[in-house]
């Protein structure tokens, strides 16, 4: 089974937060998107039209050029996975990085 959700962003330059879960599809419908994938270089403007694939796990900020940008987010329904394995695929995915202590 393929699920669809429809979604309208009400106001301008106000990005909006979400944790993809699983294999999705943003498709525009209205307007023009910009789309940040975060940890990715650079960022996705999208018109009416065209789509972008996303990634399990990973975290996407989308904002709209003008009010009442659309989109659909469509997925394969899949079985969930068990919290700990979303945990475990979220830490493989973060960077490594080196602290660096001020003194």
């Amino acid at each position: 089974m393929r699920e669809f959700r429809y979604y309208e962003l009400d106001r301008r330059d106000v990005p909006t937060g979400w944790f993809i879960d699983r294999p999705q599809t943003l498709k525009v419908t209205h307007g023009q998107l910009w789309v940040t994938v975060e940890g990715e270089g650079g960022d996705i403007w999208l018109r009416a039209g065209e789509s972008l694939e996303l990634q399990p796990y990973s975290t996407i900020w989308v904002s709209a050029a003008e009010e009442g940008g659309r989109f659909s987010m469509a997925s394969v329904s899949a079985p969930r996975k068990h919290w700990v394995e979303r945990v475990i695929a979220w830490f493989a995915r973060r960077p490594s990085a080196t602290r660096v202590m001020a003194s």
